[in-house]
């Protein structure tokens, strides 16, 4: 299975989804990666949907449960789950997404908490209550169909940028040839040396 790298992205997976994105030189979430989820509340499917962020295929331990649910006026939980127990569940009373209506969900790692945007508004913030760097799944369940998953580093670099800059740092001086260097003849030289001077000959 690809590991989470520099651009990941599913189309139209079956939900419930897990995916674990072992098997590379950077499998777990980071400062800088950026996912966005993009789909559509179905409304035959129950009143809720989550997108968890967590270790491996079993739920015992999730870094960020985001669940939004459609019972009364809406609200969103979010929560940590730790060796199969719930933390202090904390609730946003406030409920962004609409039944039959697509959206984008933008989730931004920073170093110390989880930034979302809902339709490109920020919504809120989630304090890393574990090393984000233990996530290695992501998971989707509940009444959601779900068009397109992309994972994105932004603080990946390309190949083809980083030796476009250090070819624009180097120096002409670095190469004798790209200044069409030629070594001089030895009459340059001669004549290029500075004159005697004829009053510090010793006097006859």
């Amino acid at each position: 299975m690809p590991p989470i790298c520099d651009q990941l992205s599913f189309v139209n997976p079956v939900i419930p989804f897990s995916r674990n994105t072992q098997g590379g030189d950077r499998p777990t979430l980071r400062y800088g990666h950026h996912i966005t989820v993009k789909g559509m509340f179905l409304q035959s499917c129950g009143t809720r949907f989550a997108v968890n962020f967590q270790t491996g295929f079993s739920d015992n331990d999730i870094a960020f449960h985001f669940n939004p649910r459609f019972e009364g006026d809406g609200y969103v939980v979010c929560n940590t789950k730790q060796k199969g127990w719930w933390g202090t569940e904390e609730r946003k009373m406030e409920n962004p997404f609409q039944m039959g209506i697509p959206f984008e969900i933008s989730f931004l790692v920073e170093n110390s908490e989880f930034k979302v945007k809902v339709n490109g508004k920020d919504f809120m913030k989630y304090t890393h209550r574990v090393p984000v760097h233990r996530v290695d799944t992501i998971s989707f369940t509940g009444g959601v169909a779900v068009k397109q998953i992309s994972i994105k580093d932004t603080c990946a670099v390309p190949v083809q940028r980083i030796i476009s800059e250090v070819q624009s740092y180097s120096s002409p001086c670095d190469s004798p040839e790209s200044k069409e260097w030629k070594p001089k003849p030895p009459s340059y030289l001669q004549a290029t040396a500075a004159p005697s001077n004829p009053l510090s000959a010793p006097m006859a």
